[in-house]
């Protein structure tokens, strides 16, 4: 008998006979275009909590007769009334501007190419860029999937997603000419064009000012992109470079020139030859082509 009923209650609620409500508690004021006799109650007045969405709840016309009553009311002859969770599709407007809000850049172009169509209670669309996900790292411009949620009632939430292709216009810095491993890059190495993609790629640079004067880590191609992991500091010392060396010893300096076995940048410690003695010593370097020894206790 039961199942019977609960299937009746579903045709109806799938037919529209059923009271919609969108809060998570029922009151007098929901039911009073169903049961105009409850106009005698304080339209406030509890009558109960919502179903959850997509199912419904059978408040018996018993039930309203004795919460009359309660009240100091009597009635008579009140009918059973379905109620049911009111529901709806989300708009695509309403999806584009959650989406909008969330990703808070004021250039970027963010097309939905679908979205979750289920109906959900009246309440509000959130998403974090947290929950993005990212395109392949050969296609930065392809859609890709954003998960979040609707917050509806008090404490409740339903998940949703959408599908969107997010770009940005943005100067992006390439070779303009093959590049071999260990050279210096040169101004006329490097060209900038403007290409859409993903706003969330990664870290990049900014200018070419980070690029122009660094050396090439690996070779590189003509047309290829920059990216720092490509790039290393120029050396201040390189093999083979005369190094002019200060000595500190206490109060005294001694300063001679010296040929640099290996090579280093500021604070790197590196092999200096003594072409008088014939002998390699440690040296740190100090800036372009400087080097210092400081001997410690019981050098």
């Amino acid at each position: 008998m039961r199942l019977i009923l609960g299937l009746i209650l579903v045709a109806a609620a799938a037919a529209g006979a059923c009271v919609p409500v969108s809060s998570d508690r029922v009151v007098v004021r929901d039911l009073l275009d169903a049961v105009p006799l409850l106009q005698e109650l304080d339209p406030e007045t509890p009558i109960g909590y919502a179903p959850i969405p997509g199912a419904v709840r059978l408040v018996s016309g018993r039930e309203l007769t004795l919460l009359a009553l309660r009240h100091g009311v009597v009635l008579t002859d009140v009918p059973d009334v379905c109620i049911a969770r009111a529901l709806r599709a989300i708009t695509p407007a309403e999806m584009q501007a959650a989406l909008q809000v969330a990703l808070d850049i004021r250039d970027a172009q963010l097309q939905i190419e679908e979205f979750s169509s289920q109906p959900l209670p009246p309440g509000r669309l959130e998403f974090q860029r947290s929950a993005l996900s990212q395109p392949p790292p050969g296609a930065p411009d392809s859609g890709v999937i954003w998960r979040g949620k609707l917050t509806y009632g008090q404490h409740h939430s339903a998940p949703v997603w959408a599908k969107v292709r997010i770009t940005v216009d943005r100067s992006v810095f390439l070779a303009a000419q093959d590049i071999p491993a260990g050279a210096a890059v040169r101004d006329v190495d490097v060209k900038a064009v403007t290409v859409h993609e993903f706003p969330f790629s990664g870290p990049r640079l900014e200018s070419s000012a980070e690029i122009v004067g660094k050396v090439a880590r690996r070779s590189i191609r003509a047309g290829q992109r920059f990216t720092a992991i490509w790039l290393d500091e120029p050396k201040d010392v390189a093999r083979g470079d005369i190094v002019q060396v200060r000595v500190i010893d206490g109060l005294t300096t001694l300063s001679f020139d010296g040929i640099a076995a290996t090579s280093g940048k500021k604070g790197d410690t590196i092999l200096v030859h003594n072409s008088a003695s014939g002998r390699n010593f440690r040296a740190v370097v100090e800036g372009k082509g400087k080097a210092v020894v400081q001997p410690t206790a019981g050098d």
